[in-house]
């Protein structure tokens, strides 16, 4: 089983925007993926929860949200 970072921040300076994942277990011990999304410096933006099978399944999702927003010029951005 592969481990990712259970927090990933890509940013895209030019349009002045963030999109995040979160990867957390829920009260009952099942695997949620939360999404986050906004402008920077701007309070506007959104969130969306999802549940998920599996860790792996989880791990897919995150691959493939990486891959889109890369994409679109995001760049990887380590949170801190």
């Amino acid at each position: 089983m592969e481990t990712l970072p259970q927090h990933q921040i890509w940013v895209h300076h030019a349009k002045a925007r963030y999109y995040e994942v979160h990867l957390d277990r829920d009260l009952l011990g099942d695997w949620a993926l939360r999404k986050i999304w906004g402008g920077l410096g701007s309070r506007r933006g959104g969130t969306h929860n999802t549940g998920v099978a599996s860790y792996d399944d989880a791990i897919e999702q995150v691959r493939e949200i990486a891959k889109r927003r890369i994409r679109h010029g995001y760049q990887d951005s380590h949170p801190g």
